[in-house]
């Protein structure tokens, strides 16, 4: 099982970003001179692996919504699992489609660990292979489970400007 393999190699990179994307939801925690953050988490972490879990049992919801999006609606991405050489990394597809039953996007961080992936290039992943899935609407975050595990952990002045930079609003879900 995909899940199984996931949370046995050590370390989770999660939303890693080394260059500046004009995406929203991939410029989650970036600052102006700031290095953007990367998220390490570990591989027994049961509030990530429930997020995991949500975003795969819930991705028929990103389905619907990228082939039949609202007006209302914007930034669809899904996040793909990419390993290289024994080392998994997290990242961001946006300008996502969905085609013959794959999400199709472009790499929407520069991969710290991946060096045969860059930023802009073209990916697939089927839908039981992401890790997340996420789009705004009305300014509201719809999905990004991985994200809001996240948002949690931070202290209430760094949500804020998690939210500002964003500019995106995360309720609960």
């Amino acid at each position: 099982m995909k899940l199984k393999l996931l949370l046995l190699i050590p370390l989770l990179a999660i939303g890693c970003a080394t260059q500046k994307s004009n995406h929203t939801l991939a410029r989650e925690m970036i600052r102006p001179g700031v290095q953007p953050e990367c998220f390490r988490i570990k591989d027994d972490d049961a509030d990530m692996a429930k997020a995991l879990k949500k975003a795969r049992r819930t991705v028929s919801t990103f389905i619907a919504a990228v082939q039949h999006p609202a007006a209302t609606q914007r930034d669809f991405e899904v996040k793909k699992p990419f390993i290289h050489e024994g080392v998994l990394e997290h990242i961001w597809l946006s300008d996502v489609t969905y085609s013959g039953g794959r999400f199709h996007g472009k790499v929407d961080n520069s991969p710290k660990n991946i060096p045969v992936l860059k930023m802009g290039d073209r990916a697939s992943v089927n839908p039981n292979e992401i890790t997340d899935w996420a789009f705004v609407d009305k300014g509201t975050l719809v999905g990004g489970y991985t994200i809001r595990v996240l948002f949690k952990e931070l202290s209430p002045e760094r949500q804020q400007a998690f939210e500002k930079e964003a500019n995106f609003h995360i309720t609960n879900q």
